[in-house]
C-alpha cells in the first residue's frame, strides 16, 4: 500500500486563499431577519467544557429515522447583547473582532442565493433520476454577533438569504436544512474562534439534521472514540491579539473504514484514512480527510450496504463527510474548485445516484464559485 503524503502547505492555504477573494463582498444593508422564537442564549463555556457538555448531549441525539421532510422555517438565534463593543480587524478589514473571536462579515444577496440556486436545478434538471440535495451552512458570524451589533457592521441576515435559495428552485432538489440545529446549540463549541472553519461537532449536528431530513439513522457520538488535538491555531488567528488557539475534536468510529485519496484532478489514487492524525498547529483542520482534494472516497468496510452518495463541496464539508460512512458504504467526496470531470458522467460511471451539494453562506453567494460548479454539472 502506497504511503500517504502529507498535505502542502499549498493544500492547507487554498481554500484561505479563496477566502479573501469571497470576503471582499461585503454587503451593504441588512435583510430581514425572520422573526420566529429560538431558544434562549447563555454566555459559551470554555473549549474543553463545551466539548464535554455536548458528549454528554449526544447521548440522547440519535433519533429514530422520521419521514423526509423539508423545513423551511428558520428560528432566530436570541445572542445576549450587554452593550458592548468590537472592533474591525487592523490586518484584515473582513474580520471582526468582538469578545475574543473573531467573525468574517458576511457578504450576501437574493440575486447571488437565486443564482446558486439556479445552478443546482441545472444539475438536477440535467439528471432527473439523481436524488439532490442542497445544505448552506450558516457561518459563526450568524451566531455570534448580536442583532445591534450586526447592523453597524454591514453583516447580512444568513437565515433570510439560505431561505431565498430553499425557495427558488426550480427543479425537484431537496433543501437540508441545518440552520436550526446550529442555532439550538449555538453556545456549545461548534463553530471555531480563530478560524472560518466550522468544528467537528457543529458538522455533527448537521449530519443530524440531514439524517433526519432524509429517513435515515444517525451515528451516535457516545458510540465513537473522542480524540483532540490542542493548539490550532486558524485562518483568522494573525489578525488580532486576543485571539487564543483553538482546540479540534474529532470521533474515531465503532466500525472499519479506509479511504483514497487523489490531490489533483488526473492524479493517482493513493490509499489513505479517514483523518489525518499526523495534523497540528495552524494546520490542524486537516485532520478532516486530509483537506482539500481533488477526490476523496471514504468507505465503510463494516456495513457492507451498497448505497453510494457524491457530496460537492468546499472546506465546509471536509468536517462533515466521515460521519456519513455510518449510513453510506462509499462516500465520493468531490471539491468542485479541483475536480475537472463532469460529476453527472463521474456519479454514472460509479453507480453513484444520490448527491449533496454542501457549501457555507459565503461560497454559496460568490459567483466564482458557482461558475466553477456550473463548469462541471
Amino acid at each position: 500500500m502506497n504511503q500517504p503524503t502529507k498535505p502542502t502547505q499549498t493544500e492547507n492555504k487554498r481554500g484561505f486563499s479563496l477566502r479573501r477573494v469571497i470576503t471582499t463582498i461585503l454587503c451593504v444593508s441588512m435583510a430581514a431577519v425572520v422573526m420566529l422564537t429560538c431558544t434562549q442564549c447563555v454566555k459559551p463555556a470554555s473549549n474543553d467544557v463545551k466539548a464535554t457538555e455536548a458528549a454528554t448531549e449526544a447521548e440522547t441525539a440519535a433519533p429514530e429515522p422520521t419521514k423526509p421532510q423539508a423545513d423551511l422555517t428558520f428560528e432566530t438565534p436570541n445572542i445576549p447583547d450587554d452593550g458592548s463593543s468590537g472592533y474591525t480587524s487592523a490586518s484584515d478589514q473582513g474580520l471582526y473582532i468582538y469578545k475574543n473571536a473573531a467573525y468574517e462579515l458576511c457578504g450576501a444577496s437574493d440575486e447571488a442565493g437565486k443564482d446558486y440556486a439556479a445552478a443546482i436545478s441545472e444539475f438536477k434538471k440535467s439528471a432527473p433520476d439523481f436524488t439532490v440535495y442542497n445544505m448552506v451552512v450558516p457561518t459563526h458570524t450568524e451566531f455570534g454577533i448580536p442583532q445591534r451589533l450586526a447592523g453597524e457592521i454591514y453583516t447580512q441576515s444568513q437565515s433570510q438569504n439560505i431561505k431565498t435559495i430553499y425557495s427558488s428552485y426550480t427543479e425537484d432538489v431537496k433543501p437540508i436544512n441545518c440552520y436550526n440545529a446550529l442555532c439550538r446549540h449555538k453556545d456549545e463549541y461548534v463553530y471555531f474562534n480563530t478560524d472560518h472553519h466550522w468544528t467537528g461537532l457543529g458538522a455533527y449536528y448537521a449530519y443530524q439534521a440531514f439524517c433526519e431530513q432524509t429517513g435515515q439513522q444517525a451515528l451516535a457520538l457516545t458510540d465513537c472514540t473522542e480524540q483532540i488535538i490542542e493548539g490550532f491555531e486558524g485562518s483568522f488567528y494573525s489578525a488580532d491579539a486576543s485571539l487564543t488557539p483553538d482546540a479540534v475534536h474529532y470521533w474515531k468510529f465503532p466500525y472499519q473504514t479506509h479511504a483514497k485519496r487523489q490531490v489533483e484532478s488526473g492524479a493517482e489514487m493513493y490509499d489513505t484514512d479517514v483523518y489525518y492524525e499526523g495534523a497540528a498547529g495552524s494546520g490542524a483542520y486537516i485532520t478532516f480527510i486530509y483537506g482539500d482534494s481533488s477526490l476523496f472516497i471514504e468507505y465503510n468496510d463494516t456495513n457492507k450496504n451498497g448505497k453510494k452518495i457524491a457530496v460537492v463541496k468546499e472546506s465546509y464539508g471536509n468536517a462533515f463527510v466521515p460521519y456519513l460512512t455510518n449510513n453510506y458504504e462509499e462516500v465520493h467526496i468531490i471539491d468542485f474548485r479541483y475536480f475537472t470531470q463532469n460529476i453527472k458522467e463521474y456519479m454514472q460511471e460509479n453507480g453513484i445516484t444520490e448527491i449533496l451539494f454542501l457549501n457555507n453562506t459565503m461560497s454559496a453567494n460568490a459567483a466564482i464559485q458557482v461558475d466553477r460548479i456550473r463548469e462541471l454539472i
